[in-house]
């Protein structure tokens, strides 16, 4: 078994659909790469294994956290709803309790005792007795209670089916949280009983795999094609080491938005690097936590979320250099409940958000 190399890049294990039909062949070979690995296959097996393991998990916590979201909205949605809709059948109730009050004073031919011995205002209203004494106007009145109560109840039922989804929900992604962090807490373990060659042909094929998927995002329409390269340069990746990602621009937030960034998942506490010469801002609160803007000298900026704690030392304003680092991975703000990682954003030198995920793919490996 190896030691730790001063690069820390080991295995960069991003997540995703790895389809290159039509691509230009890399200039290094799987083949060769299991030549390379002919002595130490088992342990590359185990590696592509764990690779894999980690590849769902953090594919499918990605899915189960977006449907989680997009549902709780949905119950918001309809809790505000039928908070509404409440409201209004509590207006006609007593709209037509009035009324019926009116008819007796007036000499209605009705008792007040079936007023009284009816379940409710909407049974007596349509009672028969009711319905002998009121006029058309008020058998309108009653409908429309009768069809407000009926669109009642559907509201209730909607709100409790969302509910009990958004507790089958939960229990998914909290499964899929704990095992993608015990994941990558095991991600490096394999990795290093492979040989010298072995590892240095699979990071590099694995590297050209990843730049094809970083020219494949890019071809995306508008901000969700990222950032050109030239637009970026001297970037470096924010995390080395095990850490997982997919493309998750645009998947849904609370409170109806959608993410404007990409969640690099890392073990807790993983150190989180300069990408590019700039000064910080620190902030600290809000959905982000602990975050930071690195304002870099190109015009650039970008924005660390999440973390556990900023470098020892960090401060406001200050000046830091690529590969400085600058905080700890973590799940601070609205990310608790979540398996730690850095959500990694860009803003372009116009201010609007573009997708990170092509810029990470090109340089994390």
């Amino acid at each position: 078994m190896r030691s730790l190399s001063a690069r820390m890049l080991a295995v960069l294990l991003i997540v995703g659909t790895m389809s290159f039909l039509g691509q230009p062949a890399p200039s290094v070979t799987r083949d060769e790469v299991d030549a390379a690995c002919a002595s130490s296959d088992a342990a590359l097996a185990r590696v592509e294994h764990g690779q894999a393991r980690l590849d769902e998990a953090v594919a499918a916590y990605a899915d189960a956290n977006a449907r989680l979201e997009q549902a709780a909205y949905e119950e918001l949605g309809l809790r505000a709803a039928l908070d509404d809709r409440s409201a209004t059948v509590r207006e006609a109730r007593q709209l037509v309790s009035d009324r019926a009050v009116d008819l007796y004073m007036a000499g209605a031919a009705f008792s007040p005792d079936s007023l009284f011995a009816a379940p409710d205002m909407d049974a007596f209203l349509t009672g028969r007795e009711a319905v002998a004494a009121v006029t058309e106007g008020d058998l309108e009145m009653a409908d429309e209670l009768e069809h407000l109560a009926a669109e009642l109840e559907v509201l209730r039922a909607d709100v409790d089916a969302k509910a009990a989804e958004l507790v089958v929900i939960r229990q998914e992604a909290e499964r899929w949280k704990l095992e993608t962090d015990q994941l990558l807490t095991l991600a490096l373990s394999s990795y290093w009983e492979l040989s010298e060659e072995c590892s240095k042909l699979y990071d590099e094929y694995q590297a050209q795999l990843r730049r094809e998927a970083a020219a494949r995002a890019a071809r995306a329409a508008g901000a969700a094609g990222g950032i050109p390269p030239e637009a970026t340069p001297g970037f470096l990746c924010p995390m080395s080491g095990p850490i997982a990602f997919i493309n998750d621009w645009g998947f849904p937030r609370s409170g109806g938005r959608t993410h404007k960034g990409t969640d690099v998942f890392a073990p807790s506490g993983h150190p989180q690097l300069a990408v590019a010469d700039g000064t910080v801002q620190l902030l600290n609160g809000g959905l982000g936590g602990i975050g930071i803007w690195l304002n870099s000298d190109y015009g650039v900026r970008y924005y660390y979320a999440h973390l556990s704690a900023y470098a020892g030392g960090l401060i406001e304003g200050q000046r830091v250099t690529t590969g400085d680092v600058v905080g700890y991975t973590g799940n601070t703000g609205n990310a608790a409940t979540t398996p730690s990682h850095l959500h990694f954003g860009i803003r372009d030198a116009g201010g609007g958000w573009v997708n990170p995920y092509p810029t990470l793919a090109r340089n994390c490996g």
